[in-house]
């Protein structure tokens, strides 16, 4: 199944009243909403970058309240209109919700963190992370100017991913594999180490080594605004249909405590880029 098919499938579920049969089937083992709105993907489709994130973190009420308010603003003259309508808001979602919560933390770190990604296709303010007034230039960048991916596009405030689970995510791999080779990429990255997990289980899955996830975790210690960040991270190479990709996998992202410490986000980033940049020339000079 394609991005785009999956898109169809879900939102024309929620445009006749029906619950999402995907998430339903997730249901039993994973808390997360089946009646919701979905965010399969923000952002620009074609971006040189692309940042998978586990899922969105709004909780079921708040996904079912923002489907409320979209069936008011979006065309409901048929279910493809409407899934027209949701797709325009997911492009153009930095514009769209720029005003609102303009200086969002994980939206801001997001941007700290891309700070230093050379040829991202990422426009960020000079004085952005030091000045305020820029978060909001930054996250409407941020959101505009990379693809961001989820690997569940139903909302949850919380789930656990364990071995119970965790080849329900199998599919949903695919899905965006399949989104991210679509074109060529400068990045790709994969925020938090649970898709160290996650892509060991769709390789055993396909019995081969799809995703290559052989390179040692590298790991960063920085100290700053008399913070101790351990960050850590894991270069990887994705295969499809013949053609490879080199990845990261961010494993220390989705950190709750450093929220708002952009400059150590933004070093940490600094690192990862550093890290995968190494793991590409690496592989030059092999094939050379």
């Amino acid at each position: 199944m394609t991005l785009d098919e999956q898109i169809a499938k879900d939102l024309t579920e929620l445009y006749e009243g029906r619950e999402i049969s995907s998430a339903k089937e997730l249901h039993t083992l994973i808390e997360i909403s089946c009646s919701g709105l979905t965010q399969h993907f923000v952002g620009d489709r074609d971006a040189k970058t692309v940042f998978v994130m586990l899922n969105p973190g709004s909780d079921a009420e708040g996904a079912e309240q923002k489907l409320a308010d979209r069936r008011k603003t979006y065309d409901s003259t048929s279910a493809q209109a409407f899934i027209e309508s949701y797709v325009r808001e997911m492009q153009d979602f930095g514009k769209v919700h720029r005003t609102d919560n303009p200086c969002d933390p994980f939206d801001v770190k997001q941007a700290a963190f891309l700070r230093h990604w050379k040829d991202s296709g990422i426009t960020l303010p000079d004085a952005f992370p030091q000045d305020k007034e820029t978060f909001a230039d930054a996250k409407e960048a941020v959101l505009s100017q990379k693809l961001q991916l989820e690997l569940l596009p139903y909302s949850s405030k919380k789930f656990e991913v364990n071995t119970k689970n965790i080849n329900l995510f199998i599919p949903f791999v695919e899905i965006l594999l399949g989104e991210i080779f679509r074109r060529e990429r400068t990045a790709v990255i994969f925020g938090g180490k649970i898709f160290d997990s996650v892509l060991r289980a769709y390789n055993k899955a396909s019995g081969s080594t799809v995703i290559d996830l052989s390179a040692q975790e590298a790991r960063l210690v920085p100290i700053a605004a008399g913070k101790k960040y351990n960050g850590r991270c894991r270069p990887i190479t994705l295969r499809w249909n013949g053609r490879t990709q080199k990845a990261l996998i961010a494993n220390t992202f989705p950190s709750q405590a450093l929220s708002k410490a952009y400059e150590v986000m933004q070093n940490y980033g600094k690192f990862c880029y550093e890290q995968l940049a190494a793991y590409k020339a690496a592989d030059k000079i092999s094939h050379t």
